[in-house]
């Protein structure tokens, strides 16, 4: 059965007391995993809404969603993540990137594939009670409670391969095009095969918006649109926007990342937002949902931001999801 994970973020307008409101009514709706977002300029601190998370929830999975090797220490990062699996009794997971909004917002550059490489072996070692070994030094963490399965945020080809050779599962980071999907996932297949690794140990999960009304979602589409700025060749669904996607990425503002409120996401045309995101009736979305499933992906991930999440949530359960579960 396909599973149904959310990622969230805590809003700076949200009191922690209401953010545990919320992933408790999350886990009562049905939801399988909660990805947190880390995004220090833009949204309340990961592991603190994690801590919180763990203590009023029973049955959810969280994650950070995701996190990255740079703005702290991975030591810093495996040590937090660790308390997060004992205090959830073995319920976390690590998702990690190159660095996005939490390092573009400083004036710093993601991390090369090599350094991300390096970063997964290490937490993999760490958080199996093993030790590991980064920048020629080595650590042991103080304390494990539970193994913590990394998954790698992905989308370029060297990172899709990455994710397949060593990492526990991927957050594939694309538009809501089959042709874009279906290119991710071989290549997450090629580096699965590559490691001898078997298909179906490997999680792959597709992180799609969706929502009945354009509006709703062009946030979500100015910031996919500035991650498709920097692929030299595009998907032929989305080539005729080339020059549109370009302009959009100009004008990010990460001081509003994935905020429904973000000034930079007027830049983003009705078009180029349908094409990025699943946007239409029940039956259309649903529709949509279907050929992204057929790429081969495991998992789907909504990312929730906004007003009433859980009731938009519940709506999208009932008249979407329920169609498409098999």
């Amino acid at each position: 059965m396909t599973q149904f994970d959310v990622s969230v973020g805590i809003s700076p307008r949200q009191s922690f007391e209401s953010w545990a409101t919320f992933v408790a009514a999350l886990e009562a709706e049905g939801v399988g995993r909660v990805w947190v977002i880390d995004s220090q300029l833009a949204m309340k601190d990961v592991y603190a809404g994690l801590v919180v998370a763990a203590l009023n929830t029973q049955r959810l999975d969280l994650g950070t969603g995701v996190t990255n090797a740079v703005t702290r220490h991975p030591t810093i990062t495996a040590n937090a993540i660790a308390a997060i699996a004992e205090i959830s009794h073995g319920r976390a997971a690590l998702g990690l990137g190159a660095g996005d909004s939490a390092l573009y917002g400083l004036g710093m550059k993601p991390q090369k594939v090599a350094e991300v490489e390096e970063a997964i072996d290490f937490f993999q070692a760490v958080l199996s009670g093993e030790e590991g070994q980064l920048g020629g030094r080595k650590y042991r963490l103080p304390h494990v409670a539970a193994t913590v399965p990394v998954y790698l945020a992905v989308s370029q080809e060297r990172m899709c391969e990455l994710a397949g050779r060593k990492a526990d599962g991927a957050i594939v980071m694309g538009p809501a095009q089959p042709d874009m999907v279906w290119r991710q996932v071989e290549w997450i297949e090629a580096g699965l095969a590559a490691a001898g690794r078997k298909r179906d140990a490997f999680d792959i999960s597709l992180v799609t918006t969706m929502a009945a009304e354009v509006d709703d979602v062009r946030s979500w589409a100015s910031t996919q649109a500035r991650l498709l700025s920097h692929y030299k060749e595009l998907p032929q669904s989305l080539s005729l926007f080339r020059d549109e996607i370009m302009r959009s990425a100009e004008s990010y503002d990460y001081a509003e990342h994935l905020s429904t409120h973000a000034g930079h996401s007027a830049a983003v045309s009705d078009d180029l937002t349908r094409a990025l995101a699943v946007v239409g009736t029940p039956d259309e979305c649903a529709a949509r949902l279907r050929e992204l499933m057929s790429t081969g992906v495991d998992t789907l991930m909504f990312p929730l931001a906004g007003r009433n999440r859980v009731e938009r949530w519940r709506a999208m359960r009932d008249e979407i999801l329920a169609q498409i579960i098999v």
